[in-house]
């Protein structure tokens, strides 16, 4: 067991270190982007920010309770991007018959899909989802005693993992239909903005969708409301910051059930 688990360590090292270095060969390409995002996410909180103030507080949410939510979801974002891209890729992976690789290599087809890249560029994602969860931190006055700083941990990790189930789930689908970019767009889209903004603006319709069906609201929201004393529109018990990790876990085995029930149904597009 223990002979198993170094050797698949040093398989993912080897392939960080080879993504990273195809992913340092264009500089340029690394400027631009380090450019780029921050830029975009900071246009996000600025929007907010004019928002409440030409307006007012979204249900009893203040700029200061947004920039949190927003951080703790950009933070989380960050991580996905970084350890799960490839599982936005799956569609042109099968396509290109670069799955077939996987399934002919002797080791867990899920461990080569994730860890075949490892988005170094995607680090520069984690900058301005600090930045803006920080200053958000200070604005609400946040408290960073040990007990919190544990349950933010187990939070974040809770946050990648429902990301990274979602788009498990929706990489499935190319297995049989071999597209599914236009759904792992819409997802993209959904997330972004189903974590910027505080889930009981929303019709009790969504709310309960992005609880119990599709649990969004675990990312950021609910930590959020857990963190800061804020009400959420539901009675969950016990508390909503150490749920998320719950909720994570659970939603990462079961893409995984759905991951290896796709593979049986997989079929090459290769010539």
């Amino acid at each position: 067991m223990l002979q198993t688990l170094r050797h698949y360590g040093s398989v993912a090292v080897c392939f960080a270190r080879l993504a990273i270095q195809r992913q340092l060969e264009y500089p340029l390409f690394l400027v631009s982007w380090f450019l780029m995002i921050p830029i975009q996410y900071f246009s996000g909180i600025w929007m907010l920010k004019i928002l409440v103030d030409r307006f007012q507080p979204l249900n009893g949410w203040d700029f200061p309770e947004l920039a949190f939510v927003y951080g703790l979801g950009l933070i989380s974002h960050g991580i996905m991007v970084v350890l799960f891209i490839n599982t936005w890729h799956i569609d042109n992976m099968v396509i290109n018959g670069q799955f077939d690789r996987l399934l002919l290599r002797p080791m867990n087809v899920f461990f080569q899909l994730v860890s075949s890249y490892f988005n170094f560029i995607g680090l520069i994602d984690l900058i301005p989802g600090t930045v803006v969860f920080l200053y958000g931190c200070h604005l609400v006055g946040f408290e960073w005693t040990f007990a919190n700083m544990i349950k933010l941990i187990l939070v974040l990790i809770g946050g990648v993992l429902i990301r990274a189930s979602l788009f498990i789930a929706l990489g499935t689908i190319a297995f049989r239909t071999k597209k599914n970019a236009s759904m792992v767009g819409f997802a993209l889209s959904l997330l972004e903005r189903a974590t910027m903004y505080p889930l009981s603006i929303y019709p009790y319709v969504i709310q309960v969708l992005f609880t119990f069906v599709i649990p969004i609201g675990f990312i950021s929201f609910y930590p959020a409301v857990g963190f800061l004393g804020k009400s959420s529109g539901f009675q969950i018990p016990f508390d909503l910051a150490l749920w998320t990790p719950a909720v994570g876990i659970v939603c990462f085995l079961l893409s995984q059930q759905l991951f290896k029930s796709g593979l049986k149904h997989y079929e090459s597009s290769g010539s």
